[in-house]
């Protein structure tokens, strides 16, 4: 059988290390699909241009790896839905959820209606638009974007005043900005691999420096050895009481089927006030799939090795499109291949 993993090839401003994380994810997932019998090629996707498209129609499945074209996040929503216009298998969501969760404010929208917890929000254009009611501390995080983009140690607002400075100071980098209220108490990832729950993780921030809001900011995420990367540590499966864990499953996996169908693969992160509300601040589809990243960590907690979740994943991929392709036969009425 035949997997065409396809990828962001980057630009020219990305440095060696950029390029070698991306890579070294490619080689891993590779490498498990050869363990099982595949026959593997590696596609690149470059912006302006659709080789890749061709080359990976060849193939019986599309491991989707590309989170973006030239680093760009918002091309990774053009990627899923030409795969879903052509109806090629691929791995990950579909393109509905990858494009609504990342904008932020659509998708909590959507949220909000369908009984799912969230933080009070609103969509921020610039200060002078900023609602003179909202709940403080707030969050300021751009509306687009994943991956803790934007988020450093100042983006936590405790007045009016810091909230219109930073409002301000990201508007000009990003074209929509959301505030979102701030949630003290703990911070737990849910995982999931189609109607599958994976061990709950919980971010620990006892370690953070002095004076540090305790979230996960690009530097935590990215920044390797960095005072926030190790202020933010990891625990899987998550030390809490039964009843605690089942609230924040429930809400989780309401999360998870009201914006991807439970299809796919994703992770839903939630904070849990201090008497025990979950809410859900994000759900991200297909996140890193890397071997050191936080979906594998969830996986081994629940007796996968890596090579089991990648399988898991192209198992669902492959499934799913067999049923899309049962019930599209059975409305024409022409026999499916």
């Amino acid at each position: 059988m035949r997997a065409a993993i396809i990828y962001d090839a980057g630009s020219e401003e990305w440095s060696s290390q950029d390029v070698a994380a991306v890579l070294s994810n490619v080689h891993e997932v590779r490498t498990a699909l050869r363990r099982r019998g595949y026959d593997v090629e590696l596609v690149p996707v470059r912006l302006n241009e659709f080789r890749w498209l061709s080359r990976a129609r060849k193939a019986d499945l599309v491991v989707n790896l590309c989170e973006g074209i030239n680093g760009h996040a918002k091309y990774e929503d053009f990627v899923v839905n030409t795969l879903e216009l052509i109806g090629l298998p691929f791995t990950g969501c579909r393109a509905w959820p990858v494009s609504v969760c990342h904008r932020k404010h659509v998708s909590n929208t959507l949220l909000t209606h369908g009984g799912v917890p969230i933080p009070t929000f609103a969509l921020a254009q610039g200060a002078s638009t900023l609602p003179a009611d909202f709940p403080l501390p707030a969050i300021v995080k751009p509306a687009a974007e994943d991956a803790s983009v934007g988020i450093d140690g100042n983006a936590v607002c405790t007045t009016r005043k810091a909230l219109r400075k930073r409002v301000a100071l990201m508007t000009e980098q990003f074209d929509e900005v959301m505030i979102q209220e701030y949630v003290a108490g703990r911070e737990f990832n849910v995982g999931f691999v189609g109607r599958q729950m994976l061990p709950m993780s919980e971010i620990r921030f006892d370690s953070m420096p002095e004076e540090s809001w305790p979230i996960v900011t690009y530097a935590a995420k990215w920044n390797s050895g960095s005072p926030e990367d190790l202020g933010t540590v990891p625990v899987c499966p998550a030390e809490i009481p039964p009843d605690l864990a089942k609230r924040i499953t429930q809400v989780a996996w309401k999360a998870w089927q009201h914006m991807c169908n439970a299809e796919g693969y994703g992770r839903v992160d939630l904070r849990v006030t201090h008497d025990g509300q979950p809410y859900v601040l994000e759900v991200n589809p297909c996140p890193d799939l890397s071997s050191n990243a936080g979906l594998a960590r969830m996986a081994q907690a629940f007796g996968w090795t890596y090579d089991d979740l990648v399988h898991a994943i192209v198992d669902e991929a492959l499934e799913r499109s067999q049923s899309v392709r049962f019930a599209a036969a059975l409305a024409s009425g022409v026999p499916a291949a």
